[in-house]
């Protein structure tokens, strides 16, 4: 296995900063953002990144982005789609500049009200679009399972893979603690055996409704660790979790920690 860290749980605001917390913890990796406009979206920006990156022999993953939330792939509004669509070519570039295997796509947001059929076709066309740009490329599209009122279980997940794939390389990136929202982990991870790129941990507090850190929430991490086992993933494990609000810099050497006693001892602290 391979760790990384996502964006979601940078402790520090400089690129460079947290490239340097990262590597004296241990990481192999790490997993920005691009947004509209971003340092990622310029050569500039793209240049410094891989200075940094490489100034603490970490690797790029992938790249993902909060930006398809605000404009989503899925939107009834061309322009909002094109906006999407746009950040997601972004995404591809810089994935190339960083040589990040694969980028991060939420292909669809379901609003109340929505015609969800008419929703996943828009869908289905804009991540057909974004693979075949990808793959001019070298770049994968990983879509994640998020709570966005799609494709709520791993078959129609899997569905959607089957409308997309032969457009380019289209697989799945995998959270953890967002396949708890919508049923069982292990079930995901068995359902979408061989589909999996990449895999994002964070757990999940029902009652509470919030994210927090593995172990700590109500994900059965014994069942995912023997479904990972299964189905022989041995890929890029990355923490999307929250800072800590105090002593943030302190959060990326206990989340790897964690990862290496789950995912390397397996749970097992003997």
């Amino acid at each position: 296995m391979r760790y990384g860290l996502n964006q979601a749980g940078f402790p520090a605001d400089e690129f460079e900063e947290t490239c340097s917390i990262l590597a004296a913890a241990g990481y192999d990796g790490i997993e920005p953002n691009v947004e509209r406009d971003g340092p990622l979206t310029t050569e500039t920006g793209r240049q410094a990144a891989v200075e940094a990156v490489e100034a603490h022999d970490l690797q790029v993953p992938a790249v993902s982005t909060i930006s398809h939330w605000e404009y989503p792939l899925s939107s009834v509004d061309d322009e909002l789609r094109e906006i999407g669509l746009e950040i997601s070519r972004d995404m591809v570039d810089a994935a190339v500049a960083l040589g990040a295997e694969d980028i991060l796509i939420v292909p669809a947001v379901i609003e109340d009200g929505a015609t969800y059929d008419a929703d996943y076709e828009r869908a289905v066309q804009s991540v057909r679009e974004l693979a075949g740009y990808a793959a001019d490329r070298g770049v994968g599209v990983a879509i994640e399972n998020v709570q966005n009122n799609f494709l709520p279980s791993p078959d129609e997940f899997a569905t959607f893979l089957d409308d997309v794939e032969d457009a380019g390389p289209v697989g799945a990136y995998f959270d953890v603690g967002n396949a708890l929202r919508s049923g069982l982990p292990s079930r995901w991870l068995h359902a979408l055996e061989g589909r999996i790129e990449k895999i994002h941990v964070k757990d999940w507090l029902t009652d509470a409704h919030r994210v927090t850190y593995p172990p700590q929430g109500d994900v059965n991490w014994e069942r995912v660790l023997d479904a990972v086992d299964v189905i022989d993933y041995d890929g890029w494990i990355t923490a999307e979790v929250p800072t800590y609000p105090s002593f943030p810099e302190r959060m990326p050497a206990d989340m790897l920690d964690t990862m290496q006693f789950l995912f390397e001892d397996g749970g097992d602290g003997q």
